[in-house]
């Protein structure tokens, strides 16, 4: 999901450009393939390999309310960058929606498989996890303040979490 954050801002900055005539329609936007370094107590590289589908930005409903969908899917590469050796293939496909409320508190709700990292641990404890690299697959809900950090604990019916750091920390 936070992959989806940079994407999410720079279109929500487009809304205030959306002309009259397309506001029945939403702004749409193609993903594109990313590079990304994260940190699981070692750095990891991500590298997309591949990307499809789109991210749609609506115009704002009667409350003000944005809402943002993205579908689609990527292919990607995760390397430990210590111990470069180390590389797994992860593919993911899934459905984000994403509404911007106007409080400034951020629903996010997801199906089928999206990536998802923490860097703080109080947002990473709301879903039960340390802070790290993850594969969600199934259902996901949040409640995340401005910064896309979780306010309430996740709902995460009939999910499962894949531990990218896990699968990337070398033997001992």
């Amino acid at each position: 999901m936070r992959r989806l954050v940079p994407i999410a801002l720079a279109a929500l900055l487009t809304i205030g450009f959306v002309s009259p005539a397309a506001a029945a329609k939403p702004e749409k936007i193609p993903n594109e393939p990313i590079a990304q370094v994260f940190d699981c107590g070692f750095m990891v590289g991500l590298q997309d390999t591949f990307a499809k589908g789109d991210v749609r930005i609506f115009t704002p409903d009667k409350d003000g309310n944005v809402r943002l969908h993205a579908n689609g899917g990527f292919r990607s590469t995760l390397t430990n960058l210590e111990h470069p050796e180390i590389t797994i293939d992860v593919s993911f496909f899934g459905h984000l929606k994403i509404i911007f409320n106007t409080d400034g508190t951020i629903w996010v709700k997801q199906s089928q498989e999206v990536l998802w990292w923490f860097t703080d641990e109080a947002d990473a404890a709301m879903f039960g996890l340390d802070p790290g690299v993850y594969i969600f697959s199934g259902k996901v809900e949040v409640l995340t303040d401005a910064n896309f950090v979780a306010i309430a604990p996740a709902s995460m019916k009939h999910a499962t979490v894949r531990d990218l750091c896990a699968e990337l920390t070398p033997p001992v």
